[in-house]
């Protein structure tokens, strides 16, 4: 691979390849003295006084698609650590650019460069070699200071690959736009490109050790001749119109391949008060490719209440198969809705009037963060609570954590279009991290779908 003296190598290289092959023609005895130069444009004599000259200008440098991404990655994720020295692979892009100082002097020398280039398109390692060998160096370190003295342009005639020289023919845009950002005046052009050029580290790298067993025992990989479990979908199994579950149901978790010895449902929840991890048993089901799991409900688990979250949950498997390690499907979303229960002095056959208070309480338990945001949802009227509590759990109250969330909000006085509330009854849904309590029960083969009764209040 090269030193970062790569492209001023090409560069001296391919000027070298164009003067050498002017002198093998003795182009001079015909227009006189020719200059090989590779300056920007904008520093090149026009005009009168103009020069035969041929110029070679590195207009742009961009990325070799072939080599951009091998040897990768050459970084570890652990700490970091070199593991390789991946290769800075570049195409370099040249502007030959032909000047004369009489009539058709810029077309002639043009003509021939192109012709050399023509007949020469491959910069050869033995031109390199004696280019940038020791005894003549004409690109090395003495133009750089400090410690770049001591690097080599030779090795560029080592690299994997040759220096190829292809044509590039750039339509009358490409080129006004590029004479026009050089600042200088148009003379008769072409376009080249030389690829590739891989400028590559020398610093040391990690190194893996021998292997010497294929596993335990030497036994080799196990592999499986099936496809990987995937997961499609999740929701409530009582029913699909249901749009979240909540603490006692039984979910229906469908996909592909389900199968193995030891398998675990996997519900995590993350917002920013914390991350939850719940783990549930497998359950059969009477759908093929399909798996259930049971949400623990607060009669036969009280510390659901609080390990448990309203939110989005994402469900995934934890697959294990004989002789190998423990991995994860893909996660899919279900969202797990909060579940409220009213004051019985608000329910039928019970009355309030507007302007009263009225409690219920939340299961599971809200965060700090959620009982700040939490929306009552009066009818079809949002309203703020008018307190939420959630009870402390620390040393002093050590059974507080198994107490639902309590919230108190006041009968509005009208709905929401502003018109006085009118007696009757009202549905009640609760509102947190923007998914609603569902005041629905369910009844029936097939189950149908009914308002909760009592999630109702009646207003006088």
């Amino acid at each position: 691979m090269s030193s970062p003296l790569a492209i001023a190598a090409v560069t001296a290289a391919f000027k070298d390849l164009l003067n050498d092959g002017l002198l093998n023609h003795d182009l001079s005895s015909a227009v006189g003295n020719i200059n090989v130069t590779s300056s920007p444009p904008d520093r090149i004599t026009t005009g009168a006084q103009e020069p035969n000259q041929l110029n070679l200008f590195l207009y742009q440098v961009s990325a070799n698609p072939g080599w951009r991404n091998v040897n990768l990655p050459g970084r570890g994720s652990q700490q970091g650590e070199r593991l390789s020295n991946p290769p800075l692979a570049l195409d370099l892009h040249y502007l030959l650019s032909a000047y004369g100082s009489s009539d058709t002097h810029a077309e002639i020398l043009l003509g021939f460069a192109m012709y050399l280039l023509h007949e020469t398109p491959v910069i050869t390692r033995e031109r390199l070699h004696v280019l940038f060998g020791p005894s003549t160096p004409l690109v090395d370190g003495t133009i750089l200071p400090g410690l770049f003295k001591n690097l080599s342009a030779e090795n560029i005639a080592d690299q994997v690959e040759m220096i190829k020289i292809t044509p590039n023919y750039l339509n009358s845009d490409e080129l006004s736009k590029l004479w026009t950002a050089m600042q200088a005046r148009y003379r008769p052009s072409m376009a080249y490109t030389v690829s590739v050029v891989l400028i590559q580290s020398t610093a040391s790298v990690k190194s893996s050790q021998p292997v010497l067993k294929r596993g335990q025992n030497d036994q080799g990989p196990v592999a499986i001749g099936a496809p990987a479990p995937a997961l499609s979908g999740v929701r409530p199994a009582a029913s699909a119109a249901l749009p979240a579950m909540r603490l006692g149901d039984q979910l229906l978790i469908s996909g592909n391949n389900l199968v193995g010895t030891d398998i675990t449902v996997i519900l995590e929840n993350t917002d920013t008060t914390g991350n939850l991890q719940n783990r549930l048993p497998p359950l059969e089901t009477a759908i093929p490719g399909s798996l259930g799991a049971l949400l623990p409900d607060l009669a036969t688990a009280p510390d659901a209440i609080h390990l448990w979250r309203a939110g989005i949950w994402m469900v995934s498997l934890e697959v294990a198969h004989p002789q190998q390690s423990v991995w994860r499907t893909n996660a899919v979303p279900i969202a797990l809705a909060p579940v409220i229960t009213l004051d019985p002095a608000a329910v039928k056959p019970n009355h309030v009037a507007a302007g009263a208070q009225v409690n219920l309480s939340c299961t599971p338990r809200l965060s700090p963060q959620q009982g700040k945001n939490v929306r009552v949802i009066f009818g079809s009227k949002e309203i703020v609570p008018a307190k939420v509590d959630t009870p402390l759990d620390d040393a002093t109250h050590p059974n507080n954590h198994q107490l639902p969330t309590t919230i108190s909000f006041l009968v509005p006085a009208t709905d929401s279009t502003g018109v006085n509330l009118k007696p009757g009854e009202y549905l009640i849904r609760l509102r947190v991290d923007g998914i609603d309590s569902i005041p629905v029960t369910l009844s029936g083969s097939p189950p149908r779908l009914d308002f909760d009764p009592l999630q109702k209040v009646n207003v006088i």
